[in-house]
């Protein structure tokens, strides 16, 4: 996946999740977004793309010139000492991008993307392309049947700031790397279809499946290939709440590692609108992973003398049962909007932590003026338990901020900091990293413009 791929992809129509339960058929009038449509269940809709605000944007389209700054930058590589450097240094970034969604009368697309080209006065090897898609397509095919396709791709080259940010406010975001220990080069790219057969005002059934890749530029560290099936049936009791019972499998394969994970798990949920602002959606289930891989013992030292090594490679294979869980609150005023997530499950890792018991809480803020400022804040924080490796607990605290001035017609002021600190080994490692952005954008509009 190159990056005119992924520039020819953002501009593309193809793409989507479910971005309601169950709505309006198309050979009635659509509501307009001040109405009332219902609560969202998560395993048809955990995107939040394209929105700011409270609301979904019109499409906006955007060019910047940064001045940055970075600290914590790490290499996978050692020094001469052994010890994992960092380095921190000015640079200079251009970035583009396009943020929107339509709907009419029978389907609905969202896009979000930005790209960025960053070049840094000292460290050269950390120069790259940053990118971030989640493009999204929705079409009644009939009365009954509602289809939605969603194509998620990117890269990145750095552990840190809004590129690695974004997906955690996705959470069924498998493939994007928002764990990883090293500012590597990385790509991925996950597709997913989704078919909804709406059988009465209240009921309806949903099936579909993804595939996802993960590629990383450093041998040292794990790839991904891997798919996923999954059905749902919803049942609206009243107009404001709805329960929901899912299933899903999922089949992980790492390359340049020895490796694979089957995963199965279950669950019901419960959806309440709380009132129009107020969205509450939850899942509370299980899971079933099965392991294979290889690991490191060491050897009985009778063995060892006679061999002369005293550690051996062996094969494993289990099977591990634990917990799973997904909560989502979500605020909207007319020009801003709150979220808080939670997610308990087990996902593919990020490539030295292969796949893992993950527990990550999100909250985010968002506010878009109707003349000149635009802002946004978000926090996180999350562990990583691997199943199958013998590695301590990976946690991570992770939260920036961004604002957009219009200083005048088309021209905004843009900034944004960002910092993450995360721990390996019940602090055997730790890392800070900091990231600061300032610079000048043009985006045509009538509207500030909301980048974040």
């Amino acid at each position: 996946m190159t990056t005119r791929i992924i520039i020819v992809a953002a501009l593309s129509v193809a793409s989507a999740v479910a971005q309601s339960d169950i709505q309006a058929p198309p050979d009635q009038e659509q509501p307009d977004e001040q109405q009332y449509q219902g609560p969202s269940i998560l395993s048809r809709d955990k995107s939040m793309v394209a929105e700011r605000g409270g609301k979904l944007l019109d499409f906006r389209y955007y060019g910047q010139v940064d001045g940055v700054y970075d600290s914590g930058l790490v290499p996978v590589s050692v020094d001469p000492t052994g010890a994992v450097p960092n380095f921190g240094s000015f640079g200079e970034e251009i970035g583009f991008g396009v943020i929107g969604s339509r709907a009419r009368r029978k389907d609905k697309i969202s896009l979000e993307y930005h790209g960025s080209y960053r070049n840094y006065s000292k460290v050269p090897y950390f120069n790259g392309t940053d990118q971030y898609l989640d493009l999204a397509y929705s079409r009644y095919l009939s009365r009954h049947l509602l289809l939605d396709l969603k194509e998620i791709a990117g890269t990145t080259t750095l552990a840190n700031g809004y590129f690695t940010y974004a997906p955690l406010t996705n959470t069924d975001l498998v493939a994007a790397p928002t764990n990883e220990l090293f500012d590597n080069p990385t790509r991925y790219l996950q597709s997913r279809v989704d078919l909804t057969w709406i059988k009465s005002a209240r009921l309806s059934f949903g099936f579909g499946g993804e595939g996802f890749l993960v590629r990383r530029r450093s041998l040292a560290l794990a790839g991904l290939n891997g798919y996923q099936t999954h059905a749902n049936a919803a049942y609206r009791l009243t107009r404001r709440q709805t329960l929901s019972a899912n299933y899903s499998y999922s089949k992980y394969d790492y390359t340049t590692f020895f490796g694979n994970s089957n995963v199965q798990s279950v669950s019901l949920g419960y959806s309440l609108g709380l009132t129009r602002k107020w969205d509450f959606a939850s899942q509370l289930g299980g899971f079933a992973v099965h392991t294979a891989g290889v690991e490191t013992v060491n050897l009985d030292p009778a063995i060892a003398a006679i061999v002369g090594v005293t550690q051996a490679n062996v094969t494993f294979s289990r099977t591990n049962y634990g917990p799973a869980a997904d909560a989502r609150l979500i605020r909207r005023f007319n020009h801003s909007s709150v979220h808080f997530g939670y997610s308990l499950g087990v996902v593919p890792g990020n490539g030295i932590y292969l796949t893992s018991r993950q527990s990550v809480g999100t909250a985010g803020f968002s506010y878009v003026s109707a003349r000149r400022l635009t802002a946004a804040l978000d926090f996180s924080y999350g562990t990583l338990s691997s199943i199958g490796q013998t590695l301590g607990q990976y946690s991570n605290v992770q939260s920036g901020g961004g604002l957009t001035y219009r200083l005048m017609r088309d021209t905004h002021l843009t900034a944004r900091y960002d910092y993450r600190h995360y721990t390996t080994q019940n602090t055997l490692y730790q890392k800070d990293s900091n990231r600061v952005t300032l610079g000048i954008a043009y985006s045509p509009g009538d509207r500030p413009l909301a980048i974040w």
